[in-house]
């Protein structure tokens, strides 16, 4: 049994500032351009039209949190990081920005939702629609390449992800298995963003989108993979069950059904990201256990259910028909 200490307490009440500091140096560029190249606070804040003396105080934050390292007055993001925030193809900069819109709705929402009143939501036009695909992108496509890499579909030829966003884990899979083909379904406006963004990468006659409802869309049967990549936290436990049989239906036999998702415990009080999470989903999803998981599957006619830990947080539970 762990104890909270008054100094552990007061670190986790300055946890909202180091957020914040990371993600607007983040959003102001400062955090790409300090990964692009060491810099002194003054030159940072005279490229990026920043204030001298904030930009300062910033960096040197971000020096006490670990993110960045010192040589004399210049300043670099840390080695291990660098590569995921100067803007490349693994940036995760976008995920971060995001980050700073979802906390500033619980900073609005979590007291009035928590004293009974509703969690205020603000319909996404279609650059809020771009910046979520793109953050789901940058932080999705490390984790679909350790999909890719642990997820034994060999010979498989037909895959369908359903809800899944600018195709990061088809572009993964398809990408590591030379005979897949794969269904991305999504919203309508999320498959008009995904077709651009899918442009050049050589795999356009091997991945297909379609705009609809996951829920209710015709998809079809006689796949060989059904990917649940990041859904089943959008639903509570009975619609998320659904969408575990409707996967299970749509396979042939031998096809495997995977979810991807945020881990928690069995009781759902000793795993922090996984119950903060929970928070996030308010009433319309949740972060579900394995046990939940597995017992949809095995009432979906599912066997041979495994279990492979991608991350500290993430899941991969897969299961196949007979």
């Amino acid at each position: 049994m762990s104890t909270m200490t008054l100094d552990d307490l007061q670190r986790v009440l300055w946890e909202f500032a180091r957020h914040r500091v990371v993600t607007v140096a983040a959003r102001t560029g400062l955090l790409t351009r300090l990964a692009q190249r060491p810099a002194t606070p003054a030159e940072a804040a005279r490229e990026l039209g920043l204030d001298p003396l904030a930009t300062a105080k910033v960096i040197r934050a971000l020096a006490a949190i670990g993110l960045v390292s010192g040589d004399g007055d210049r300043f670099h993001v840390v080695e291990t990081l660098a590569p995921l925030l100067a803007g490349g193809a693994d940036d995760i900069t976008p995920f971060i920005a995001h980050s700073h819109t979802m906390y500033d709705a619980w900073g609005e929402n979590l007291e009035p939702w928590l004293r009974g009143e509703p969690w205020t939501t603000r319909a996404r036009d279609p650059e809020g629609v771009r910046a979520f695909g793109t953050a789901m992108r940058a932080i999705g496509s490390r984790i679909a390449r350790r999909v890719a890499a642990h997820l034994d579909i060999g010979g498989a030829r037909r895959m369908l992800d359903l809800g899944g966003g600018l195709g990061q884990y088809s572009l993964a899979l398809c990408s590591q298995h030379e005979g897949l083909r794969s269904t991305v379904l999504d919203i309508p406006p999320v498959v008009e963003l995904a077709r651009a963004e899918l442009a050049g990468s050589g795999l356009e006659d091997r991945i297909a989108f379609v705009g609809g409802d996951y829920h209710s869309t015709e998809v079809g049967a006689g796949y060989d993979l059904v990917l649940l990549a990041n859904i089943l936290h959008q639903e509570p436990a009975a619609s998320a069950a659904a969408l575990v049989r409707r996967a299970a239906d749509a396979l042939s036999p031998g096809g495997r059904v995977a979810v991807v998702d945020f881990q928690i415990d069995d009781e759902q009080r000793q795993h922090p990201f996984g119950t903060l999470f929970a928070i996030n989903m308010r009433s319309f999803g949740d972060t579900h256990t394995e046990p939940a998981i597995r017992g949809w599957m095995e009432a979906a006619g599912l066997g041979e259910i495994t279990r492979t830990d991608l991350d500290p947080d993430r899941w991969l539970i897969a299961g196949r028909k007979p």
